[in-house]
């Protein structure tokens, strides 16, 4: 096991090599559980959301918690049903028969998958339904099943390439390789591995990859080509451990064990096939433990320990019987008729031979029974084809015929009356007759025109009412449209009322100061000494600051909203804006002895507006040090997380309370709070912020905490996304 264990590290040490240069995320899995468990917990996101984060916690869970992904599956199927979701559902439903299958309960998965096609077919989602035959095929793959298998696999697969879909291609083509393995037909199941393979390799599907690597090591091995399955094991090994895949890495540990019994170094084979039977115990993937116990007793009959060898083959025949693995069943057979020849007990031998037998036989018999059905009804569907099709002609015969005679009796009756009526006009008034039937001819054809005509005035009335209801229903949908500008044209203006109410209040005071200031200097200008000058020119300049802040925020802000600042991104160093801004502030820093902390990455490059980066940075800084205490510290950091750039200013300060949170960031309810020193903001910064980083394609985000401090961060991006 120590050899085991320094392989999985050696695999380890080489995948944090290569991963960074095959683009693949870096995100743990344990951080994308924790993420999906926030949204469902959260009790506020979507119900479409919290399905999403099921369907994905259960796939991501499969194969390492199968109990509890299945949970998860249930979960989602419930929402899927109750919003009548039909394609939600029918996914969730295959997903649940994907874990039914990894945990080896091949019934319930197959059920699962029926019902998940059924539905795909209903809504005529093509995906949906080649997907579903792939699982299927692999049910019936594993009971042996292989002609049932390739049906579904190549309908699959016909879907596939009419859709174009490259990941569904490889993974069938993955499937029909292993069933041609089954059926010893080597040659073909290698082109298709090697098909399947180009084909994620194209994709850059690392898991992908892996199970072609894998099925290409037991083709190989059936080959008595050791060192190529060694080698490709191995590949398969490597991407497997990376992904934490603990079915699929028990798998090739499994297979790995096999080729190491095949070579005859029975001390490698033990220590892989134990590693397999216990990480296939972690995730109750029955079908695996089934064949890893088939491995180890034919590894203990080798190795003369045949006590241990019939325990593991009777384990294996246990769970095969369970779950109705025929193959496995079979070879079991087999090798405890070995066993018991060994220990001298022909008789138990001559047994199990003779199970064995029986179900080969039975197999043959139900595979027989199966082909003579088959027939039976193809040749029962074309005989009751050929009967209605003979019912159909007899009928149509039938009405000729009927039609016939009736033509004729009519004409009969017709000649018969015309002759009469002929007769009897030119008998008596043959003159008067000849005029009244042209007469009545005459009205017939003008009723027959002006039925016709009645028809197409119908016809046009119904037309036109057709085009008025379309017309009305247009007309009610502009209304409705009308009607919600108007509401959000009011909504608009009642926050835009709000803001420059505030605005005005914000303005009020320094304004106030500086006619209050401007009065003592007309009146007492004098009369004040040096010192008094002094300090009422150092407060008189505050005001001024202030209001100069106040009108800078308010114009750069008016002037986002109007379009009327143009982003112009480029590439530079952020760290530059920061030493400006830094340096611009380090005076009032000063004052209040505050220890401003330069953490930023000198070289981090980001793709931004230097003009909106500036104004970010500055108000940011401002009200840091507006609220942070004498003797306080502001920290400004950077990192850089999935092609962004994140830039943080934190304080030790006042911080803010629970019930303002709420307030930042809100045009219709601007808020400040007096500094340390009573120095007073608008809270259009903040808001002034917000608008320059979303507008370069970043984010603002604010972590507070009252009489702890505020940490603001924003997000800018390291390239031209618009290439």
């Amino acid at each position: 096991m120590t050899w085991v264990l320094s392989v999985k590290k050696l695999f380890i040490t080489i995948t944090f090599v290569v991963l960074p240069f095959m683009g693949q995320p870096l995100t743990t899995l344990s951080v994308n559980v924790d993420s999906l468990m926030e949204i469902i917990e959260s009790g506020e996101s979507p119900e479409s959301l919290v399905y999403e984060a099921y369907i994905q916690l259960a796939w991501e869970l499969k194969s390492i918690k199968p109990n509890q992904s299945l949970g998860f599956a249930q979960n989602a199927l419930q929402i899927a049903e109750k919003k009548e979701n039909l394609r939600d559902a029918a996914n969730a439903l295959s997903i649940i028969g994907v874990i039914y299958w990894q945990m080896g309960n091949f019934r319930m998965a197959l059920d699962y998958h029926l019902e998940a096609n059924s539905l795909f077919r209903d809504i005529d989602y093509e995906i949906g339904i080649a997907r579903s035959n792939t699982n299927m095929g692999i049910i019936f793959s594993d009971q042996s099943h292989y002609e049932e298998a390739l049906e579904y696999f190549y309908e699959a697969l016909r879907i596939y390439e009419s859709n174009q879909d490259t990941l569904g291609m490889a993974a069938v083509l993955n499937n029909i390789g292993m069933v041609y393995e089954h059926q010893k037909d080597y040659d073909l199941a290698e082109r298709h591995h090697l098909q399947s393979l180009e084909l994620k390799e194209q994709l850059k599907d690392e898991r992908g990859m892996s199970f072609s690597y894998n099925n290409l090591g037991l083709v190989y091995q059936r080959l008595e080509e050791t060192e190529l399955a060694q080698k490709y094991f191995y590949k398969s090994l490597e991407i497997r451990l990376e992904l934490n895949d603990k079915r699929e890495i028990a798998n090739t540990t499994s297979n790995l064990g096999n080729l190491y019994f095949q070579l005859e170094d029975y001390e490698k084979s033990d220590d892989y096939l134990t590693e397999a039977l216990n990480l296939y115990a972690e995730v109750n993937d029955k079908s695996g433990l089934a064949k890893t116990y088939n491995y180890l007793g034919r590894l203990h009959i080798e190795t003369n320990n045949l006590d241990r060898a019939r325990d593991y083959f009777n384990q294996s025949m246990e769970i095969a019987e369970d779950i109705g693995l025929t193959r496995m069943i079979t070879e079991n057979y087999v090798n405890l008729a070995k066993v018991m020849a060994l220990y001298g007990d022909y008789q138990a031998a001559y047994n199990y031979q003779q199970l064995y037998d029986h179900i080969k036989d039975s197999i043959y018999s139900e595979e027989s029974r199966r082909k003579i059905i088959e027939l039976q009804l193809m040749y029962d569907r074309e005989k009751r084809e050929s009967e209605m099709e003979l019912l159909k002609k007899n009928q149509e015969i039938s009405f000729l015929s009927t039609q016939r005679d009736r033509l004729l009796r009519n004409f009969l009756i017709i000649g018969v009356v015309l002759i009469l009526i002929s007769l009897f006009l030119l008998y008596n008034r043959f003159l008067i007759a000849s005029k009244a039937n042209v007469l009545l001819e005459k009205q017939k054809a003008e009723i027959t025109e002006t039925n016709s005509q009645l028809v197409e005035l119908n016809h046009s009335l119904l037309e036109q009412k057709k085009r008025y209801e379309e017309l009305n229903r247009k007309l009610h949908q502009s209304n409705e449209k009308l009607m919600e500008s108007e509401k959000h044209l009011m909504e608009t203006n009642a926050t835009k009322d709000k803001f420059f109410s505030i605005i005005s209040h914000d303005l009020r005071n320094p304004f106030a100061s500086i006619v209050s200031f401007s009065r003592i200097l007309k009146r007492d200008i004098s009369s004040m000494s040096k010192d008094e000058l002094s300090e009422l020119a150092y407060e008189l300049d505050k005001s001024v600051l202030k209001i100069n802040n106040l009108l800078e925020n308010l114009l750069q802000w008016s002037r986002t909203q109007t379009g009327k600042i143009k982003y112009k991104p480029e590439y530079m160093a952020v760290h530059e804006i920061v030493k400006d801004n830094l340096n611009l502030f380090k005076n009032n820093a000063k004052e209040k002895n505050v220890k401003l902390m330069d953490e930023v990455d000198d070289d981090l490059p980001v793709f931004a507006d230097r003009n909106m980066t500036d104004t970010v940075i500055r108000n940011l800084l401002s009200n840091a040090l507006k609220y942070t205490d004498v003797g306080g510290e502001i920290k400004i950091s950077s990192y850089v997380h999935d092609h962004m750039a994140y830039i943080s200013v934190k304080d030790n300060g006042v911080g803010i309370s629970q019930e303002n949170k709420k307030k930042i960031f809100r045009v219709d309810s601007l808020h400040s709070t007096y500094g340390t020193m009573d120095e007073k903001g608008s809270g259009l910064g903040l808001l002034l912020c917000k608008e320059f980083v979303e507008k370069q394609g970043g984010y603002i985000t604010f972590k507070s905490e009252q009489g702890k401090g505020s940490e603001f961060t924003f997000s800018l991006p390291l390239e031209d996304k618009r290439a």
